[in-house]
């Protein structure tokens, strides 16, 4: 599908993001170039791409309407199946990549693909290291995905096995993805909630066998208030706004985020407050 077709018919032009987004362009100081994909969250296209949401409740919080995706154009606002998003072209965007890879998995792959290698040849000539988050906004299992199915070659293999020299790493709020070996080049780190006691629990069963926990906290004094009493228990606690970079955080870490706009004020159990 060449690049007027993916305009003319879902109204994209490309599908990864190349370090257009203030946290990832950091990891260019540290000698990597990040490549994201970010569909729409929850179900806002009318298609499910995060299946915890609801239990974990995130998706009232999600950075999805954060920065760009949450400015309004003349003030309006865009329905959705779960509600409205502003109306932007970042929104409009995201919704359409993800009815692309639910109704033409085939053509989403085989373009996926290929801006990937794009992406490695251009990583190439900057002289930095390519690392790619598939799931930008989204939590799919990217690791169950049999890729060479998808695109007719008669193997069977996933985009990890198919770039077995690229890191590739992601957020997940899906506990028991952690219950199997990932492959060697995919880093997950879980997404800690309190919204519900039993995920809380398995998110902490997880961290216990080695995830790394990424927790968000409401304030500043929030994050110094719990790198204090993990520094105390000996439990590695990063700074996860630094940069996006979590493969290269100690293994079993908790990774501090401080909420950022709507997500100042969520009261669902996913924003923490450490007094």
């Amino acid at each position: 599908m060449t690049l007027k077709q993916l305009k003319k018919v879902w109204g994209i032009g490309y599908l990864l993001n190349i370090d257009a987004n203030p946290k990832t362009v950091k990891g260019q100081k540290l000698g990597f170039m990040t490549a994201v994909l970010y569909l729409a969250p929850y179900s806002l296209s009318g298609y499910n791409v995060c299946p915890m949401a609801v239990l974990a409740g995130c998706w009232k919080a999600c950075l999805n309407v954060q920065g760009r995706g949450g400015m309004k154009v003349g003030g309006k606002t865009m329905k959705t199946p779960v509600g409205r998003v502003p109306s932007n072209d970042i929104q409009r965007a995201r919704i359409q990549r993800t009815k692309f890879w639910a109704e033409d998995r085939k053509e989403f792959l085989i373009q996926l693909v290929k801006e990937i290698r794009a992406f490695l040849k251009r990583a190439e000539r900057k002289g930095l290291t390519p690392v790619i988050r598939l799931n930008g906004m989204s939590d799919i299992q990217w690791e169950r995905l049999d890729v060479g199915y998808w695109l007719g070659t008669g193997e069977s293999y996933t985009i990890f096995e198919m770039f077995p020299d690229v890191q590739f790493y992601d957020y997940t709020k899906i506990t028991k993805r952690f219950d199997r070996e990932l492959p060697s080049n995919y880093d997950l780190a879980l997404s800690f909630s309190n919204a519900d006691q039993k995920y809380a629990d398995r998110c902490w069963e997880a961290h216990l066998k080695g995830a790394s926990l990424v927790i968000v906290y409401r304030t500043k004094e929030d994050i110094a208030n719990a790198a204090t009493w993990f520094d105390e228990c000996r439990v590695n606690f990063v700074n996860g706004d630094a940069h996006d970079l979590r493969f290269i955080d100690p293994p079993k870490s908790i990774v501090a985020l401080l909420a950022k706009g709507t997500a100042k004020h969520d009261t669902s159990g996913f924003v923490q407050d450490f007094r």
